[in-house]
């Protein structure tokens, strides 16, 4: 069995492993709490549907850091630089959400690497929810674990 890639070894093409979840009525409760968000339409469903999931919610669950595969080599640290992100679709309490990564390119910029990775959230029909293309570099981290890892 071939060793997983570290983050920064990952090149365009390449996926990490999905993510597949689902957010209950207690999860999308604390987070409003949190929020002090208080909107009816994340709080009871319309129309015989259920509620609906707080966006942000959502997309606090589509880092590349929620991957499964998400492998960060020891020594290094990662910062995001840039994103863009589209809501186009909203997601329901108790739907199951599918989160997928693709590495769509690695360049250099200021001496540093950098990765375009695109990340896409499709619902439980199929339907795509959202897509963030998000711009990060990787670095060595200062410290005993750096200098261990060189």
């Amino acid at each position: 069995m071939p060793k997983e890639k570290y983050a920064h070894e990952m090149i365009a093409g390449d996926h990490y492993a999905p993510l597949i979840f689902s957010v209950d009525p207690s999860m999308n409760e604390q987070y409003l709490f949190s929020v002090q968000d208080y909107d009816p339409r994340y709080w009871a469903g319309e129309n015989g549907r259920p509620a609906l999931v707080h966006p942000v919610l959502l997309l606090q669950m589509t880092p590349r850091t929620r991957s499964p595969s998400w492998n960060l080599a020891p020594g290094m640290g990662s910062v995001l630089g840039q994103e863009k992100t589209e809501f186009l679709s909203s997601g329901r309490i108790g739907e199951q959400f599918r989160v997928e990564w693709t590495v769509l390119d690695v360049y250099e910029k200021r001496g540093r690497p950098y990765h375009n990775t695109e990340t896409k959230m499709f619902g439980g029909d199929g339907r795509l929810i959202m897509r963030r293309e998000l711009h990060s570099t990787f670095f060595m981290r200062e410290g005993k674990a750096a200098k261990e890892a060189l």
